[in-house]
């Protein structure tokens, strides 16, 4: 075997629970790396979960910033793969479940939804776009708002913690929040 010279030995990359250890610590560069080594295939796998090609960095970046926060609680390095894909799955079931209740809370119910023939939405329907371009004219604190309140059946005092505001300001403004994005829906074309 051939001996390195220790500038060779410098450039290798270091292994990975190396890295976890120094990620866990605060190290930005081993976190960076980590995020780096990881990123083809976490994001590969939220395409393959989720079936969204459209909205995979969203997701991805939501996981790697709870990998980021959760990491110094990471108790075996060894574990840290399956670890991080356990955080995707949940990311990704999020997503999914965030998404459904988007479609839920603005497609009424018909029987023709059951069938997988039913892929025009009925008239008076809104597909996922239509709903996202909605969204996209609500003001960023309504548009927040909403997306907490889906993405987690999160309790009114939740959402006034993380809003910062009383229990019932978040009551109106999410009711508010509602109120415009039906309004857009009803009023046709949200473009």
């Amino acid at each position: 075997m051939q001996s390195r010279s220790p500038a060779q030995h410098d450039r290798e990359p270091p292994p990975l629970e190396d890295l976890v250890l120094r990620g866990r610590g605060g190290d930005r560069e081993a976190l960076k790396r980590l995020i780096e080594l990881y990123q083809g295939r976490v994001a590969g796998f939220v395409v393959a979960q989720t079936k969204d090609a459209s909205n995979y960095e969203d997701v991805c970046q939501a996981i790697f910033v709870k990998m980021v926060i959760a990491l110094p609680g990471l108790r075996s390095t060894k574990r840290f793969e399956s670890w991080l894909f356990q955080i995707a799955r949940n990311a990704c079931r999020d997503h999914l479940r965030a998404r459904q209740s988007w479609l839920r809370i603005f497609v009424a119910y018909e029987p023709a939804h059951d069938s997988a023939a039913a892929a025009e939405p009925q008239q008076g329907g809104r597909t996922e776009a239509d709903i996202e371009r909605g969204m996209e004219k609500l003001t960023a604190e309504q548009r927040s708002l909403l997306e907490l309140s889906l993405e987690k059946k999160r309790s009114y005092e939740e959402l006034a913690r993380l809003a910062n505001a009383s229990v019932s300001a978040v009551k109106s403004r999410l009711h508010r929040a509602r109120e415009n994005l039906r309004a857009l829906m009803v009023a046709g074309d949200p473009e």
